[in-house]
């Protein structure tokens, strides 16, 4: 999630399918993403992506297509409806 802390949408999940950990770090969103995953050694990331926005997000790329060129782990990146 990408924002403040305080509006980390609400996930439930069924009891011993999955660990999930909630962290809230300030920086670069792919780098954070990334460096708490090396650090965590994640199995998956699972991201929502919008898609590119803006031209610079069409030159390096959007959060989700950075994350899925460097991460260590394999990527599930699920498209945003509103």
């Amino acid at each position: 999630h990408i924002g403040a802390g305080s509006k980390f949408p609400r996930v439930e999940i069924a009891e011993d399918t999955w660990e999930v950990q909630r962290v809230a770090r300030e920086g670069s969103p792919a780098a954070e993403i990334l460096a708490v995953a090396n650090e965590r050694r994640a199995d998956l990331i699972i991201m929502v992506t919008a898609g590119t926005h803006g031209w610079l997000d069409a030159i390096r790329g959007s959060t989700t297509e950075q994350v899925i060129r460097e991460a260590k782990c394999p990527v599930l990146a699920m498209p945003y409806f509103s």
